[in-house]
């Protein structure tokens, strides 16, 4: 018997193609930039041995031809056993959604372990999970499973609703929260109707029956406010007003959160701009009016961040590289370093809000009879640019792999033109929520023209490079609907379900 080394410890894609394989749970980057489901490792403990019992005889008997005699069965392949696809994905959900990405889910840890959980939380905790996991690694099978634990969960839920006891429960609201994830999870283009907010609609029921007063553990009360977001995303996207429930659920929480802090202010702005949006779709604002409601709104937003301080602060760098590379043509070569991806998209979100605020200023002043109409037109062309120049600053510290983000890579890795390396989870996470405010500057009719082709650029970048299939759908989007509502844009990419909280 001959010991013939340990097997190569490659998924089975990478060693039939030769290819370097990374090694990355759940998936490793060869497969995850092919779209295509990772067979798993292969135990490198595991020895392979073969037996040459007649090839060393026949050296020794000094025989002129040496034959080989073949094994009269085929030696088995050597497979890897499969991975449990459920327990996978939740452990991905836990790791990497509720602990890294959004963590206004953190009230789902009380319900990690499955055998102590309400069935119908832990059935939708399940269907959630396996959604991210096929949302990630584009497994098909991993797809078919969530919708079929959905189900089950669905179930268990009409069923606990039948009891106006259980209906009131912690459990039960937190268990539709899930199921609105899933929805947003495993969202398509195509499904843009108001009937996906159906577990958006229940929830409001269910916080009315229970009252919002009775929401006082902090548990349920980190649920509450991830509902908040929910609800407000909800009624941007359909052009709806915010639910009243929605504002005493602000009230009530104001004692358990620090009011001063800049996303609690910008949460409440945010309700403000909603009811305008709703307002101007019904009609209901002459031309000055829309102006000055616009003003107001533009102006709180622009306060808050003169006053965000140390709390949203981050560090403005002058590129040293290719400037055309880093910061659109005619902009100076600055990028922005921010603490987190939580506090880069508070500030695009306060910056793209605006962007869409001065728009429809300078839309409305075309129309208005105001001798003053020019002036104010040109201030909100000046601000729209303003933001905008903030926005490009704020990508290449997430998309600039060979210099400006290059710290977020592996150790080793390699950059530089039609270098190869591979991204962790959360960096793509990084890079995903600056698609939204890449493609209102790419929207805006008043966007340089420089600055309008560089958010294309980083788009095709976003999608070829990082391989984040939003980025391709908004491209798509520009491109053959360039003139939609923007937040349609935003509940097309189902970016309410990838909102770092």
């Amino acid at each position: 018997m001959v010991f013939r080394g340990k097997p190569s410890k490659a998924c089975e894609r990478c060693r039939e193609r030769r290819l370097r394989c990374n090694f990355h749970r759940p998936s490793c980057g060869g497969c995850q930039r092919a779209r295509v489901a990772c067979s798993g490792y292969r135990d490198t403990e595991t020895i392979r041995i073969k037996d040459q019992t007649d090839f060393v005889t026949s050296k020794v008997t000094g025989k002129s031809a040496v034959v080989q005699i073949k094994p009269n069965v085929t030696p088995p392949r050597l497979r890897h056993l499969p991975q449990d696809l459920q327990a996978l994905g939740r452990d991905m959900f836990f790791a990497y959604y509720v602990a890294d990405f959004s963590r206004t889910w953190e009230f789902v840890y009380q319900y990690l372990d499955p055998s102590t959980s309400p069935e119908h939380v832990s059935l939708g905790i399940d269907a959630a999970s396996l959604a991210f996991l096929a949302h990630q690694v584009s497994s098909q099978t991993a797809h078919e499973m969530s919708r079929r634990k959905y189900g089950e969960a669905l179930r268990k839920i009409n069923k606990v609703l039948q009891n106006p006891e259980s209906a009131k429960a912690s459990s039960t609201f937190e268990a539709v929260l899930l199921l609105d994830l899933f929805e947003k999870i495993m969202k398509s283009s195509v499904q843009l109707s108001a009937s996906r907010h159906a577990h958006i609609e229940g929830a409001l029921a269910l916080v009315k029956l229970r009252g919002v007063e009775s929401f006082t553990e902090g548990a349920e009360l980190k649920a509450l406010m991830g509902f908040t977001l929910d609800a407000t995303i909800c009624a941007l996207t359909t052009g709806r007003y915010i639910p009243q429930v929605i504002r005493d659920i602000r009230v009530h929480a104001a004692p358990f959160v620090d009011t001063s802090y800049p996303k609690w202010k910008l949460g409440g702005i945010m309700l403000a701009v909603c009811d305008l949006g709703a307002e101007m779709r019904c009609g209901l604002l002459t031309s000055e009016e829309r102006i000055s409601r616009c003003q107001e709104l533009d102006q709180q937003l622009k306060k808050v961040g003169l006053e965000a301080g140390p709390a949203w602060h981050y560090d403005r760098k002058v590129s040293v590289t290719d400037t055309r590379a880093t910061v659109p043509d005619g902009f100076f070569p600055l990028y922005d370093i921010y603490p987190n991806r939580t506090i880069t998209q508070m500030w695009n979100t306060l910056r793209l809000t605006r962007i869409l605020l001065c728009e429809e200023i300078i839309a409305s002043c075309a129309s208005s009879s105001n001798p003053d109409s020019a002036a104010q037109s040109e201030e909100a062309e000046l601000a729209l640019i303003g933001m905008i120049r903030e926005i490009c600053a704020s990508v290449p510290q997430m998309t600039n792999c060979d210099y400006a983000a290059l710290h977020k890579l592996s150790r080793g890795a390699q950059t530089g033109p039609g270098a190869q390396h591979t991204h962790t989870m959360s960096h793509n996470f990084d890079v995903y929520v600056l698609i939204f405010s890449l493609y209102i500057v790419a929207w805006a009719r008043h966007c340089p023209p420089a600055a309008h082709d560089w958010a294309i650029k980083q788009l095709h970048h976003i999608a070829d490079h990082f391989g984040i299939k939003e980025a391709a759908l908004i491209l798509d989007i520009l491109e053959t609907q360039e003139h939609i509502q923007p937040w349609s844009a935003f509940r097309a990419l189902g970016s309410s379900a990838f909102a770092a909280a």
